[in-house]
């Protein structure tokens, strides 16, 4: 089971990168995030944003964004509390539509 969640035993490139490509290199297979991304669907009428206030996706009939996507900002608590909320909104949003 380790192995499928750490393929790798070195975790840090110790003396296996010696040049600069190598740490990229390094770097670029290890780097994951450990943040929950947040605020990638801006909310708004304007043309620069995706989504309305009642989470519609701009031009596009029937679909809505219901996740963290749709936050302008991370949340001081589990992002997943937040999502709770959110859907609960986009529930009751779409209760009212159809």
């Amino acid at each position: 089971m380790r192995s499928l969640l750490y393929p790798r035993s070195d975790r840090t490139p110790g003396t296996t990168a010696q040049t600069d490509a190598e740490l990229r290199e390094t770097i670029r297979q290890q780097a994951i995030s450990q943040w929950h991304p947040a605020g990638s669907c801006r909310m708004g009428l304007d043309d620069l944003a995706a989504v309305d206030p009642e989470l519609r996706v701009h031009n596009v009939e029937g679909l809505r964004v219901v996740d963290t996507s749709v936050m302008p900002s991370v949340v001081g608590c589990h992002s997943q509390a937040a999502v709770m909320m959110i859907a609960e909104r986009a529930s009751d949003l779409s209760e009212a539509t159809y």
